[in-house]
């Protein structure tokens, strides 16, 4: 497989292609961490391989570099596994499909895995080579990353014994990031009762989609709007007008994207023509409201409501009066967004809160939010406020994905030493900044007492879609400036 041959830095995309020979989605880790450990093996390096299949990977000091600290160079070996809808791939199984342009090298059909597998790619070329000048390195390799940090959070702090931490998963060139938000993934079950639906009744599908959404990191300072909980609003203000009963609720995947469209279906009695002619008025005169409140920035969106025929409805039965007011009530009453900006840095969020899957099920109802912060006591608050709703509406809460945030440090000898460098690269001054999102910096920095990290990354643009591309150009660029600031630490 040679479908990035003649590509700059070639060591680079050589080890790119290399682990994109197997599948490495999220939890479908060994095959990667495998070809890691044969790589080390292969070159007589020492590595270290644990249950989770995190990987570390060390090299001896080149000669003049062996009184200066050791290095770690850090990635995640795993990726999101995205395809458009004409794509037959299984991607648990099956590799990617591996294409470039002039610009840009992308994967047909399906996500590119860019994040973040050109930072492993960046430490095996860096290992392999025997004329590069570099202190000893540490080459930490996690898992599990893209679904909540698993491989970091469970790696033995005892097995690194470096203390300067070059992290390579950020995707703009030219952007320090020096800190981030920790999260906390929160899981709510709420019991239902369901009752047989009156013989004379009519069942109504009310449809909010068309919203632009987002990363509940990245773009939650926007203050995006939230379809899940704006058909709190509806659903809360419409059954004020037109008492329902819930038969289905529906909306989102997953806990860290902002939802573009959220779906109910609800049961009016028929016998009262008065609820069903107070269910359409309300429906058309709430899709005006909503257009004129966030229609400048969401065009597209669009409320509607249809009366559900032939099969749409089944024998489970409806929720009765109280589970169908608990449910309403509970995704009414929640937080959505922004909690607290932060007051030491302009425009930062500080703490967040993103409901991010609604879903009625048989016998529960399912909620789920990821909470984030960069000051641990707001988290736990946050966290804190939301289960002792939940669990007032007589449900349970379990959590995952706890991770610490990574504070932002006033001194930094590795920050110094990289901004330094960039300048002299490339005649301007980088961003140096910190991000609502997470990073793995802050796990281990948890882990690694004394750490001085930085995390940055050549222009990946599109992650996480079939439309992820990786910038040739920016790889080299970056690539040239690793390599200086490895170089800069010479004895």
């Amino acid at each position: 497989m040679k479908y990035l041959e003649g590509l700059e830095p070639k060591k680079v995309f050589e080890f790119f292609e290399y682990i994109s020979t197997v599948a490495r989605g999220s939890g479908n880790t060994k095959a990667v961490s495998d070809l890691c450990v044969k790589f080390a093996k292969e070159r007589d390096l020492d590595v270290y391989q644990d249950s989770l299949n995190n990987v570390i990977i060390r090299k001896p000091a080149t000669p003049g570099y062996e009184d200066a600290p050791i290095v770690i160079l850090q990635g995640h070996l795993d990726m999101v596994c995205a395809k458009t809808d004409i794509c037959a791939k299984d991607m648990a199984v099956e590799p990617i499909d591996l294409t470039h342009d002039d610009k840009y090298v992308f994967a047909k059909d399906t996500t590119l895995g860019g994040d973040d597998g050109i930072a492993v790619a960046y430490a095996l070329a860096i290992l392999d080579s025997h004329d590069i000048k570099h202190p000893a390195l540490e080459a930490v390799f996690t898992v599990d990353e893209e679904t909540g940090m698993e491989g970091a959070c469970g790696i033995d702090p005892n097995e690194i014994k470096g203390r300067v931490f070059l992290n390579i998963d950020s995707e703009e060139e030219g952007i320090f990031t020096c800190g981030c938000a920790g999260g906390c993934r929160i899981n709510g079950l709420i019991p239902i009762t369901r009752v047989t639906a009156p013989k004379e009744g009519k069942y109504y599908e009310i449809v909010l989609n068309g919203l632009k959404g987002g990363h509940s990191g990245c773009d939650i300072h926007k203050q995006p709007a939230s379809s899940n909980h704006i058909m709190g609003r509806i659903l809360h203000e419409l059954y004020e007008e037109c008492k329902f009963n819930l038969y289905d609720l529906d909306g989102g995947k997953f806990d860290n994207v902002i939802t573009e469209s959220t779906r109910a279906i609800v049961f009016v009695d028929e016998v009262n023509e008065s609820k069903i002619n107070a269910l359409n008025s309300f429906i058309k005169s709430y899709n005006d409201e909503l257009r004129s409140e966030y229609g400048t920035i969401n065009p597209d969106m669009g409320l509607s409501v249809s009366e559900c025929t032939g099969n749409t409805t089944d024998t489970l039965g409806v929720l009765d009066t109280d589970s169908t007011k608990r449910v309403i009530d509970t995704i009414y009453l929640v937080r959505q967004g922004v909690i607290e900006m932060d007051p030491n840095l302009k425009g930062m969020v500080q703490t967040s809160q993103n409901l991010g899957v609604l879903k009625l099920n048989d016998s529960d109802f399912k909620i789920c939010f990821l909470v984030r912060s960069s000051i641990e006591a707001q988290k736990k608050t946050a966290i804190e406020c939301v289960t002792t709703l939940i669990k007032l509406m007589g449900g349970s809460v379990s959590y995952s994905g706890n991770y610490p945030g990574w504070k932002y440090e006033p001194e930094s000898k590795l920050r110094e030493l990289c901004v330094k460098t960039y300048k002299e690269q490339y005649g301007t001054d980088p961003v140096v900044t910190t991000i609502h999102a997470g990073l793995e910096c802050g796990i281990f920095a948890d882990k690694l007492k004394g750490l001085d990290a930085i995390s940055i990354g050549p222009n990946i643009l599109d992650i996480h879609t079939p439309r992820e591309r990786l910038d040739i150009a920016s790889v080299e660029r970056v690539w040239k400036f690793v390599l200086k600031v490895l170089e800069s630490f010479k004895s």
